[in-house]
């Protein structure tokens, strides 16, 4: 079977700087080397011709060195407001453009597309003869739970949009029954659910030795309680909140907040929320500077070496999260986990985690939730337990990941 996959394009893939979604499409072509299911063709962004190092039996590596050209964005923005209009709303843009340029018509048996929408409403158009299997990592908008008439006329971009998607997809994959349950929402009846997978081989507790490093670089004592964030430096993932909460622990004097992650992009909003994170810290007395830990990147995988280090996790994500990739890894470590009632993650976490309600006495109820576990290891033990087990539901390793996504791919209807 010929398969044309195309990566988010965030990120390289394989997974050289990291990405939950790159990691999961490496995970497909190291396994389909050992099984060898099918031919790939995989396009991905490499401006840096780090990937020429790679090489697979299994799939060819079609690297796309993209230059952004702002003239022709400029005409394909005039272009995308008309287009939005349409019944399918195929907005496209220059990135999209150059990133299927070269792709093999009528070549393939199938092309999956990985979470990125205008790469799938360029590619629509040159499909002819392939099924077309759009892969859904993020929540879709708007977030109401009924569509109407109303709805329709405040968002028709998006509207048009997800209908576009799903008039055009042979399958829609979804990363949690929350995600698919969305779609049907508005109509589709050709979305399943693949749950994303972890490596729990990776994902074993370090050496004292280790950790003790670790502590050492970071200013961490044996006493301290770390409660720990990892993710991307945007605004939806909740930072602010999280920091805003240590405002209202400043008893709890050997707490200790870890931030873990980086800002990918550098656009323009993620500055600003740099920024506003910066401010948020300055404001602070000396003493609670002093419990605030920001470690920038760390390695995936040398992740393990993070949770090992972490007393909680805190995902305090202020949008929808389709799935939540950090608690599923959370989980697999038996660490605890605090998390927002956000979208597919109270699927995820199940009873092993303290749930909190979004909105306007958020930071409030998370301090709460922190100083719990803080004051209580029994629980967090407990937590800790009811997690690695619940984590078993999910895949634990790139074989049953691939199986899983074959089976989607090979034997329903493709």
């Amino acid at each position: 079977m010929k398969l044309a996959i195309f990566a988010p394009n965030v990120l390289p893939v394989p997974a050289l700087d990291g990405g939950a979604v790159e990691e999961l499409t490496t995970y497909i072509i190291e396994e389909n080397e050992q099984k060898h299911l099918y031919d790939i063709d995989l396009y991905t962004i490499d401006n840096c011709n780090r990937l020429s190092n790679f090489k697979f039996k299994y799939t060819n590596i079609l690297q796309i060195k993209y230059k952004p050209n702002q003239t022709k964005q400029h005409f394909i923005d005039i272009l995308n407001k008309f287009l939005i209009r349409m019944p399918n709303g195929r907005v496209i843009s220059d990135f999209s453009e150059c990133l299927t340029h070269n792709f093999k018509k009528n070549f393939y048996d199938a092309v999956i597309v990985e979470d990125n929408r205008e790469v799938f409403n360029t590619i629509v158009r040159k499909i002819n003869q392939e099924k077309l299997i759009f892969h859904v990592h993020d929540d879709i908008y708007p977030p109401e739970d009924d569509i109407n008439i109303i709805q329709r006329l405040i968002h028709p971009a998006e509207y048009n949009m997800i209908k576009g998607i799903i008039n055009s997809s042979d399958k829609i994959i979804t990363v949690s029954r929350y995600l698919e349950k969305r779609f049907e929402k508005y109509g589709a009846k050709n979305a399943v659910t693949l749950y994303n997978g972890v490596l729990s081989e990776k994902l074993i507790p370090t050496s004292l030795e280790i950790q003790e490093s670790w502590k050492k670089r970071l200013n961490i004592s044996n006493k301290d309680i770390v409660f720990t964030f990892i993710g991307r430096f945007i605004s939806d993932k909740g930072i602010d909140q999280f920091l805003n909460s240590l405002k209202l622990l400043k008893d709890c004097t050997n707490l200790k907040f870890l931030i873990v992650g980086k800002n990918w992009l550098h656009s323009h909003a993620e500055n600003e929320y740099i920024s506003e994170l910066k401010s948020i810290v300055a404001s602070m007395s000396y003493d609670l500077k002093s419990r605030i830990i920001f470690t920038g990147y760390v390695d995936h995988k040398k992740i393990n070496e993070i949770y090992s280090i972490s007393d909680c996790i805190v995902i305090p994500s202020q949008f929808e999260e389709a799935f939540g990739v950090v608690a599923l890894e959370a989980m697999t470590m038996g660490v605890p986990v605090i998390a927002s009632k956000s979208g597919g993650l109270p699927e995820v976490l199940g009873n092993s985690a303290l749930i909190i309600n979004r909105g306007v006495d958020f930071v409030e109820e998370l301090s709460k939730a922190i100083r719990q576990l803080y004051l209580n290891p029994d629980l967090r033990i407990k937590l800790g337990e009811v997690g690695k087990k619940r984590s078993n539901r999910f895949p634990q390793t790139k074989e049953e990941y691939f199986n899983n996504f074959s089976k989607i791919v090979r034997l329903g209807g493709l």
